[in-house]
């Protein structure tokens, strides 16, 4: 099985993405937080695509966007860069992205999907795959956009088994994933709500031809989640310490103002609170912490 881990904006940069590389090296695969199809790529997403920053693990650029030419342009700067493919994100449920036509809300039109995607992998350099939900407000809506997929020979497809309008809320609509599987004849990876080993179990045991699949959130709340899945023991409070360490490091080595340091933390912690008792004492905590030397001793307090 191959393992993944979602791009999450704000949150899994390079600082991140090289402390799972160090202290839990079971991710095959690191996808970036979406980069816009742009003219030009700014000097903040440069560093975080930057080879000297990514050195240990296999990174995957991903675009945003509504037009093929805008995708094409940003496409040929990342082959300038030495990627060898890239990854489509029709997946984002934000309602500011979805407004403007982009993640989830390009969903909307499955012709302009289908003309959008013949433009793009006829003239690509790099392998192209996607990112997806299955629909906007209508589970009927993914035979359409199924069977617009199935018409391409995508390097692999990415599927969150939700609408655009579920956000994260209910369950994965698992009979979308199951069509999928019947109809599209590329490489099929699952990504929604594995938080646990048993979650991981149930997936696999519903859908056993699966060999790939992509956590975001259970990976943020339990950065040791793949080791478990592999049959390691649990992460122990020193290598968690250690892993937000090197975190920490990193974005002082970063950001000029320890606000933004902080800020930047504060993100983590949401989800890393999730693998201590009393997680809503600290993230209350946390929330309110406005210095470093505040935040330093919340955290201590936290490790010990």
């Amino acid at each position: 099985m191959l393992f993944y881990l979602a791009p999450m904006e704000g949150i899994t940069g390079y600082i991140v993405r090289n402390a799972y590389a160090h202290y839990f090296p079971y991710i095959d695969k690191y996808f970036t937080p979406f980069i816009p199809a742009a003219k030009k790529m700014s000097k903040k997403i440069k560093r975080d695509l930057a080879a000297e920053n990514n050195e240990q693990i296999r990174l995957v650029p991903q675009l945003i966007g509504n037009r093929a030419d805008e995708f094409l342009m940003m496409i040929r700067q990342l082959e300038d860069l030495g990627f060898t493919s890239v990854n489509l994100n029709f997946g984002c449920p934000s309602g500011t992205v979805v407004s403007k036509r982009k993640g989830a809300g390009f969903l909307a039109d499955p012709k302009e999907l289908e003309m959008l995607l013949e433009e793009v992998l006829e003239k690509s350099p790099l392998a192209v795959s996607v990112k997806t939900r299955v629909g906007i407000k209508d589970p009927d809506e993914w035979e359409a956009l199924c069977t617009a997929y199935a018409k391409f020979p995508l390097e692999e497809l990415i599927i969150h088994p939700r609408l655009q309008n579920d956000y994260y809320s209910g369950t994965p609509r698992m009979e979308t994933f199951a069509r999928a599987l019947e109809q599209i004849h590329v490489p099929l990876c699952y990504n929604g709500d594995i938080c646990s080993v048993e979650d991981y179990k149930k997936v696999t045991a519903a859908f056993p031809a699966i060999d790939r699949i992509m956590i975001g959130r259970g990976l943020l709340e339990n950065p040791g989640l793949v080791g478990e899945i592999k049959g390691n023991p649990p992460a122990d409070k020193a290598r968690l310490r250690a892993f937000h360490n090197e975190i920490l490091e990193g974005c002082l080595d970063t950001f000029r103002a320890e606000k933004d340091v902080v800020f930047h933390l504060k993100e983590i912690w949401f989800y890393l609170t999730k693998s201590f008792p009393d997680r809503e004492k600290y993230l209350k905590r946390i929330r309110k912490c406005q210095s470093l030397p505040e935040y330093k001793l919340i955290v201590q307090q936290i490790f010990s």
